[in-house]
């Protein structure tokens, strides 16, 4: 077995050791299933934009949602040795892991014994990671149905303030709900809020996840908590589908019928409505965070993407993320068109919309 197998073995094993030597980890930002850490080698970096996982197969897996940088346990330790993750830094994270945990004094038997063993614990990792998945994805789709339909509701009231009034959008998907004491889990004290639900799925429109957008009790605003937009579980390859378009069909149906269209994207829910009214012919689909761009499916019932992108994603990293997210869109051979809106009509659609623009 090779250096780098045995190595990475060690990492894994320890990588809550090593997050709190190599990338200053805080328990308080330590969860069962992930550990957020701040990336000190970028600027005005945060917790929340940063994760090590530590289970199933993933486990030693990390990824800078705010960048793009990302790797298995080898690349934490060269990122957090040397700040970067290159051919050099990987050998120099071997030899740094080597002398930490005494490897070169094991003997040829003694790495075959380990490796052996470590192939146990990863599939038996595996396994248990896919039931964790399919049970956090069966209790998303089960809380989403629990809640009610959202026409009248307080989460009606609140896009209202927004300038979106759901009976004036055209094809209104199936995607949007309202819970009325929805936890809002990321305080310890676990308080209750209303919160408008969405239905985040995968492409062949089965939920995977729920956006959560927590709201004031009088439906004026969001509600006043660090982060009042929330998702659970993991959201990659998923999408809310807000509007049906032109034909009204579902994308599955769409698709069946040979019906194709343009599909509109943009990242938050209250700016894909706002398209949605302005652009009415369009399928509209939020990502749900930028991020999330860059995991869009394709989709047999489209022709051509239109992305809205927002205006504060000028930031360095926010930018190489979203030519990551439309360079991977251009990928599916589909035309893909990138519309901004002026900065004096302010970050995305909604805002110019509320700003007086139609």
């Amino acid at each position: 077995m090779s250096r780098f197998s045995v190595a990475k073995g060690y990492a894994v094993d320890n990588i809550e050791t090593l997050i709190m030597e190599l990338l200053g980890g805080q328990q308080k930002f330590r969860r069962k299933s992930l550990w957020n850490v701040r990336n000190q080698y970028r600027a005005g970096a945060k917790e929340d934009q940063m994760v090590v996982w530590l289970s199933g197969p993933r486990r030693g897996a990390w990824k800078d949602f705010a960048g793009t940088d990302q790797g298995d346990a080898i690349d934490l330790v060269a990122f957090g040795l040397k700040g970067a993750v290159t051919a050099e830094t990987r050998m120099d994270a071997v030899e740094w892991l080597e002398d930490r945990f005494n490897i070169r004094q094991m003997t040829p038997e003694r790495k075959k014994q380990y490796d052996a063993e470590r192939q146990i614990r990863i599939s038996a990792a595996e396994a248990e990671e896919k039931k964790r998945r399919e049970k956090s994805i069966a209790r998303a789709r089960k809380f989403f149905f629990s809640c009610s339909p959202i026409e009248n509701s307080l989460a009606d009231r609140y896009l209202g303030t927004r300038a979106v009034h759901l009976g004036q959008v055209a094809g209104l998907g199936r995607s949007l709900r309202f819970h009325p004491e929805c936890e809002y889990w990321m305080d310890e004290a676990r308080p209750r809020h209303p919160a408008m639900i969405a239905a985040m799925v995968d492409v062949t429109g089965r939920i995977g996840a729920c956006h959560y957008t927590f709201l004031q009790r009088d439906g004026s605003g969001k509600a006043d908590v660090e982060k009042a937009k929330l998702m659970f579980p993991e959201t990659t390859g998923l999408v809310v589908r807000l509007t049906n378009g032109e034909s009204g069909l579902s994308a599955e149906e769409a698709a069946e019928n040979g019906v194709i269209g343009i599909c509109a994207l943009t990242e938050g829910i209250e700016d894909g409505l706002s398209v949605a009214l302005t652009n009415p012919e369009l399928r509209v689909w939020a990502a749900g965070s930028l991020p999330g761009l860059r995991s869009v499916p394709d989709h047999a019932s489209v022709c051509a993407w239109v992305v809205f992108k927002d205006n504060d994603w000028g930031k360095p990293q926010a930018q190489e993320q979203f030519d990551l997210a439309i360079a991977r869109l251009k990928s599916f051979r589909k035309p893909v068109e990138v519309i901004s809106m002026p900065a004096e009509w302010g970050k995305d659609v909604n805002d110019a919309i509320r700003s007086g623009w139609k």
